[in-house]
């Protein structure tokens, strides 16, 4: 099978999963047992898919499946009647030829239940990456850098603490959504830098992390667009990825920020995150996400690095400092 085949259906499956993921934990409310039902329906798909060809409905055919493997796990344990009597009513409610559209809101549901404050920074970024990002365990160890076993335990020690402490796929009200969201956005920072630059391997960039970030971001800005510290995230994100192309030379060591060739940055990138940091700026109080990405702007609409606005610059990092003390 031609390489760009393959990566058109690994594409679209890392696409459909989280929209199936979302769809089974509303109806079944068991996170753990969906996910793994999920994760099954995409290998099947991949392999199906790489040698037939996509379906006509490529979303309906891994729901089913996924549905019927979540069935499946959920009769070998089940020990009642009853249950056998539910599990076959789930059955019918997932046809086939029911293609409807998702709840528009369960990808944001399932980052913030991924970000669950029971979890750790690590179990949560695995989490993360596996369910909302749809990679499987092999992906999300490549991308952390750990082994396989070791990110399959992160996972699965998420996945049960979820179970105890009873989550699920419901987005929590104003109140209780502003206490998680700094959570939220650590995470998706962490992922972000993690691809900016990377603690571990030969690579300084990992882009399909950055990207993956900035996808995340973007869905939770679009739920949230009041939200001054989500934009000013994304802003964030988006300027620092516009000079991706000129941060490294061809042997791929780090060039310092001096001497990059400004021609080569993404200047849409500069342009939208731009817009965003004045949006953030003047809709709500400037927070840390939002000073960063005042920084940031400042650096990425300059010319060169003489005619940079350093004044401006060092009175930034002197409200950060004040905002947000750290030994950095």
């Amino acid at each position: 099978m031609p390489r760009t085949r393959e990566r058109a259906v690994e594409d679209l499956l890392r696409e459909l999963a989280p929209q199936v993921l979302g769809a089974l934990v509303r109806r079944h409310g068991d996170f753990a047992r969906c996910e793994d039902a999920v994760q099954e329906a995409v290998v099947a798909a991949h392999a199906a898919w790489s040698a037939d060809g996509l379906p006509q409905q490529p979303r309906a055919w891994l729901r089913t499946v996924a549905t019927r493997r979540l069935v499946d796990d959920l009769r070998a344990t089940a020990a009642r009647e009853r249950r056998e009597a539910a599990l076959a009513q789930h059955t019918r409610l997932f046809a086939p030829a029911a293609d409807a559209p998702e709840r528009g809101d369960d990808g944001l549901a399932l980052l913030v239940l991924c970000c669950h404050s029971a979890l750790s920074a690590a179990s949560q970024l695995a989490l993360t990456l596996r369910a909302v990002s749809g990679l499987s365990t092999a992906a999300v160890a490549r991308a952390l850098l750990v082994s396989e076993a070791t990110a399959g335990q992160r996972i699965s020690r998420a996945k049960a603490t979820i179970r105890a402490a009873g989550g699920r796929l419901t987005l929590p009200g104003p109140a209780e959504l502003a206490t998680r969201l700094p959570v939220v956005h650590q995470v998706l920072y962490l992922m972000f830098n993690e691809g900016w630059s990377a603690s571990e391997g030969d690579e300084l960039l990992r882009p399909e992390l950055t990207t993956e970030a900035i996808r995340l971001t973007r869905l939770l800005h679009g739920h949230l667009p009041s939200s001054t510290e989500t934009t000013a995230l994304l802003a964030l994100m988006l300027l620092q990825d516009s000079r991706r192309a000129a941060r490294t030379d061809a042997a791929g060591a780090l060039v310092p920020l001096a001497e990059q060739d400004r021609s080569r940055w993404a200047r849409a990138s500069v342009a939208e995150g731009a817009a965003l940091v004045v949006e953030a700026l003047t809709t709500g109080p400037a927070g840390p996400y939002a000073l960063q990405a005042a920084i940031a702007a400042v650096h990425a609409e300059a010319p060169s690095s003489e005619h940079t606005d350093w004044v401006q610059v060092v009175g930034l990092y002197d409200a950060l400092l004040r905002l947000a003390p750290n030994p950095v």
